[in-house]
């Protein structure tokens, strides 16, 4: 069994798959979701369906929640979700880490990660490749949501986006060069400022034999990011294109990561 956030919202029990209906609907089984079984607030699931809730907010939610267990019972999960009495209420939708894709998609995530910083670039390829598996689309697609749940999606997407970035970054330290390429163009496409991942188009070209390609992914990086986008243009980007000038192989191939906050989702 397995709640599915990422691209649509669908529950799939026993081959057994349903959409679930309703935009508002979605946005509550969104909401429960993403605490990973823990209790939900009244108050907070308002907020997270709405920037400001109508006077029938409530009453709404009432409705919401009694058609979204209705959905539920659909596959025999309707006792899943719990209506919780006293201390303020709220609601609680049982399920296991393993049971939800985005929980699966952190935590594989975060041991990938964890793995490539300690020098296992094999396990943590593997890892990556594995949580990279569970990724269907955007989180919280069709979902009525705050500008509040909004950002918790968006949190998934610069996630999805630093999983892909260090997992080409892994590759090319393990000798992969320009089969990257179309990758790091697809990550460039959703996310154009990430610079990490310019350094990664420069270094595949480069150590592929491509040294025109390497300066024109430059010429791309700093006319995106300067150009376009008025951000300044790191030491650290400057040196690896110096030392592609330079036709300095080694420090091309051996070039480090930037500083997190300009990596890091």
């Amino acid at each position: 069994m397995i709640f599915r956030l990422s691209g649509h919202v669908q529950v799939e029990v026993e081959g057994v798959s349903i959409t679930i209906e309703s935009a508002p609907v979605r946005g509550v089984l969104a909401a429960l979701l993403l605490e990973e079984g823990r209790s939900v607030a009244g108050d907070n699931l308002l907020t997270s369906l709405w920037d400001d809730p109508p006077e029938s907010a409530r009453t709404n939610l009432r409705l919401y929640i009694a058609r979204l267990r209705t959905q539920l019972g659909l596959v025999g999960l309707r006792e899943r979700l719990t209506t919780l009495r006293g201390g303020g209420g709220g609601y609680r939708l049982l399920a296991e880490t393993h049971e939800v894709d985005t929980a699966s998609f952190r935590r594989l995530a975060a041991l990938g990660l964890a793995e490539m910083r300690s020098g296992s670039l094999r396990a943590g390829e593997s890892t990556l490749e594995r949580a990279l598996s569970l990724w269907q689309g955007p989180i919280g697609q069709g979902c009525t949501a705050s500008l509040h749940l909004k950002a918790r999606f968006h949190t998934f997407d610069e996630l999805w986006i630093t999983v892909r970035e260090r997992l080409v970054g892994a590759r090319l330290t393990m000798g992969r060069t320009t089969d990257l390429i179309p990758d790091i163009r697809e990550i460039l496409a959703v996310a154009p400022f990430r610079e990490a991942a310019w350094a990664h188009l420069i270094r595949a070209s480069y150590l592929g034999g491509d040294v025109a390609g390497a300066i024109r992914a430059w010429d791309q990086a700093t006319r995106t990011l300067s150009d376009e986008l008025g951000l300044d243009v790191s030491s650290a980007l400057r040196q690896l294109h110096t030392a592609v000038l330079r036709r300095d192989d080694e420090a091309v191939r051996r070039f480090g990561h930037f500083p997190a906050e300009r990596f890091t989702a």
